[in-house]
């Protein structure tokens, strides 16, 4: 008699949007055990689908009567890392969300690249002669010593490497994993850029240190082919540096030596429009642990969260002055900021001796821009928003012009349209007010177009480039006017948030914020930190290391009285700091508090309002007994409809302490059985 053929039980994750209230993995029968991390075919519902294996064990005899399904097929063994596979068991716990939809962010589809990756060869002549700074090598010794003697699965060693722009701060970086890759050639190194718009220059920079055929960039626009070849690369450890966006968090990293999150600052780290909505800079602290190696954040303007983590000795603090060379006679310029108060340029004297100015652009302004063209100096122009203006107005009953599919005001363009910015809403050639039909508008406000044409206007032989959300959707343009105004072939660059970090360029002599008031016009606690961070981060750009002149910053502002202002003159980030963490201690926000946020979208704007409601009922009796978590009711965010959605939402603050607590088991289930479309944001960007 034969002897039956033995069976596994195989413990499977479907790559699927499972409930968090049910157990996030099915049981399925197979022929012989497969090691966790592999892909799988599996009969789910009335379906294949594909799943990750979590474990394999022997069957046993169970009761019942039922009968477990079979494993369709195996596509590929070993296809995720142990490491992959715990670091996706992280975000879906922290951030709430199913384990089946992280696990998305790690599948990587299947295809061989068109084309085998041209290597590019980079000049090397920018490492030659570079002798690092007292300060650069303090922080290089900190983060290499500690990567030798104290790293463990109970001790990770994390810095804040905090340094002025042109500091010197990639310098740390580059030479951090010059000696880890001495110690440990196998090693690699991830670096997380906030934006595509930083890679050409971290390639070049990189590039100069290291062979071509070791670097990959990792990023959601490069095509399926290239990233399958990039993936691979990274999983067989030829790849040693991985350059990327919070994409690149998910590689089949083999050898961690050193994670390094430079502009940490940058709110573009954090998912925050679909599930799961988790933050790369918590995620590269669990991979850091993960894989017991050191994890650097970089920055010139740190979150007011960081900077207070190393007030506590959570986080190493590592600071750089201005970048001053040794053996050197290239001395840092020195930067020169100026407020400009709009009111002035406005007032007409009794005399008529003095007439309005009218331009988006003040006389000093305009005036530093002739300097700068005259001494062949390139300026950059900050503007908060795009198009024509912030929004229009309806010149007969003054009823803002709305996007009918979101609440949201539409922006006027060039093209004498209508946009927005959200869900691509066009008006067509003639815009119609919803409350009186009339069809004349006045714009309000300032956008990236409008500063375009008015700086065209005042200077028609300057060679003028916009960049911005709508300029930069054509593939390639980011990277071509990168290029273009390193090879100063742009005069004046007029963008928004994208232009305002990492264009390392010393011929910018001029650098002006247009409109300084719109950057602090949300209601949320965030919203000076982001306007110091960005005002600083642009200015970074001018007085670069290099520079034959000193740069000169201007804030246009019609609120010179503003505080943050006279911070941003003083360069004075400790003071900031130190006003920042009183306000916040004072209303228990991060980092003396976490927030939840909870919202509902639904295309019926009753029902949405009376679930929200109903869900707020059931939230407030479990945590009535709990003093330390709170809940807002639930409202309509400032943006209250979104591509025909309405939206309600309610935060849930939690006080956080020396002895916090976990949340609630009773919380964390209701959380678990929000009905569906409920989304759970941890750590929002924005509470507005």
């Amino acid at each position: 008699m034969e002897k039956p053929a033995s069976k596994f039980l195989i413990d499977v994750i479907p790559v699927a949007r499972i409930p968090l209230s049910r157990q996030q993995f099915f049981s399925y029968v197979f022929d012989r055990p497969l090691p966790a991390g592999t892909l799988v075919l599996i009969p789910l519902f009335r379906r294949n689908i594909e799943g990750v294996v979590l474990n394999s064990r022997p069957e046993v005899q169970h009761t019942g009567g039922f009968q477990l399904k079979k494993i369709s097929g195996v596509v590929e063994e070993h296809f995720l890392t142990t490491e992959q596979l715990q670091l996706a068991e992280k975000i879906s716990a922290y951030y709430l969300t199913s384990l089946g939809t992280v696990l998305r962010h790690f599948m990587v589809k299947r295809v061989q690249a068109r084309n085998t990756i041209e290597h590019k060869t980079w000049n090397t002549e920018q490492k030659i002669n570079i002798e690092l700074t007292t300060e650069q090598l303090n922080a290089v010794n900190n983060i290499t010593r500690n990567s030798k003697d104290s790293c463990s699965m109970f001790h990770v060693p994390c810095f804040l490497l905090f340094g002025p722009s042109s500091s010197g701060k990639t310098e740390v970086y580059l030479h951090s994993i010059l000696e880890l890759k001495k110690q440990d050639a196998t090693k690699q190194f991830l670096i997380l850029l906030p934006e595509l718009t930083l890679a050409p220059q971290a390639l070049e920079r990189y590039g100069a240190y290291f062979p071509a055929s070791e670097i990959v960039l990792i990023h959601s626009k490069i095509s399926k082919g290239e990233l399958y070849q990039s993936w691979q690369k990274i999983k067989s450890g030829e790849a040693k540096i991985i350059l990327g966006t919070r994409l690149a968090l998910f590689s089949p990293f083999q050898k961690l030596g050193l994670i390094v999150v430079d502009e940490e600052q940058d709110m573009a780290f954090k998912q925050w429009d679909m599930n799961p909505r988790y933050d790369a800079r918590k995620g590269a602290e669990f991979l850091s642990k993960l894989f017991a190696c050191p994890l650097v954040f970089g920055t010139s303007t740190p979150r007011i969260e960081t900077y207070y983590r190393t007030t506590i000795d959570k986080i190493k603090l590592l600071t750089l002055p201005k970048l001053v060379l040794p053996n050197s006679n290239c001395e840092p310029k020195t930067v020169n900021y100026e407020l400009i108060d709009m009111r002035k340029e406005k007032w007409t004297d009794f005399a008529g001796k003095k007439k309005p100015n009218l331009s988006l652009l003040s006389l000093k302004l305009q005036g530093e821009i002739s300097y700068a063209l005259s001494h062949v100096l390139q300026t950059i122009l900050f503007v908060n928003h795009q198009g024509m203006s912030n929004f229009s107005i309806c010149s007969n009953c003054k009823t803002v012009l709305r996007c009918p599919k979101c609440d949201r005001a539409l922006i006027y363009e060039n093209s004498g349209e209508y946009k927005c910015l959200h869900c691509n809403y066009t008006s067509g050639a003639f815009a119609t007010c919803t409350a009186c039909k009339g069809i004349e508008f006045k714009n309000v406000g300032i956008g990236t177009q409008l500063v375009e044409r008015e700086v065209k206007k005042l200077f028609p032989g300057a060679k003028i480039k916009r960049l911005d959300g709508t300029s930069a959707k054509a593939a390639g343009v980011k990277d071509q006017v990168f290029q273009d105004f390193s090879a100063k072939k742009i005069d004046v660059l007029v963008g928004t948030q994208m232009i305002t970090k990492g264009w390392d360029n010393p011929n910018v002599g001029l650098v002006a914020i247009i409109d300084g008031d719109s950057l602090f016009t949300a209601p949320d606690f965030l919203t000076d930190e982001r306007a110091y961070a960005n005002i600083m981060q642009v200015a970074g750009r001018t007085g670069r290391f290099g520079a034959i002149y000193p740069g000169q910053v201007l804030i246009q502002t019609y609120h010179p009285e503003n505080k943050i202002f006279n911070f941003i003159l003083n360069q004075d980030y400790a003071s900031f700091f130190q006003a920042q963490i009183k306000e916040r201690q004072a209303l228990s926000y991060p980092p003396f508090g976490q927030i939840i946020k909870l919202f509902l979208k639904d295309e019926d704007q009753t029902k949405t309002e009376k679930n929200a409601q109903a869900v707020w009922e059931k939230i407030s009796k479990v945590i009535q007994p709990y003093a330390e978590i709170s809940l807002t009711e639930p409202s309509a965010p400032l943006v209250s409809k979104i591509r025909g959605k309405f939206i309600f939402r309610m935060m849930l603050k939690i006080k956080t302490g020396p002895d916090q607590k976990p949340l609630p088991v009773e919380l964390i289930k209701l959380l678990a059985s929000l009905p569906t479309g409920w989304a759970i944001d941890v750590d929002p960007i924005s509470i507005a």
